[in-house]
């Protein structure tokens, strides 16, 4: 399992546009991956079900852990942790 924190600089959190361009970027990826918030730590939301990802309450500036298990782990945790870092749409 390969992790990273970052983060979720997207200046109106995790709403369904950002939630769309997460799944775009975890289109034909092998492994697992969850998002966890660092903030209001809890169980790590399953990062390819839009509903979860909308209704995780992720907020402009909350610290995450993106985590991955699988063949492309490492790939897709610098993939993901880049388009968070980056303010997915919204930097």
């Amino acid at each position: 399992m390969t992790t990273r924190d970052v983060v979720f600089r997207d200046r109106y959190g995790l709403h369904p546009r950002s939630a769309r361009r997460i799944l775009e970027t975890l289109a034909g990826v092998a492994s697992k991956v969850t998002i966890e918030s660092l903030v209001d730590p809890g169980t790590p939301i399953d990062a390819r079900s839009i509903l979860a990802l909308i209704s995780s309450s992720i907020r402009a500036g909350d610290r995450v852990r993106v985590a991955a298990d699988g063949p492309d782990e490492a790939a897709v945790v610098v993939a993901l942790g880049d388009l968070i870092e980056a303010g997915v749409c919204h930097p």
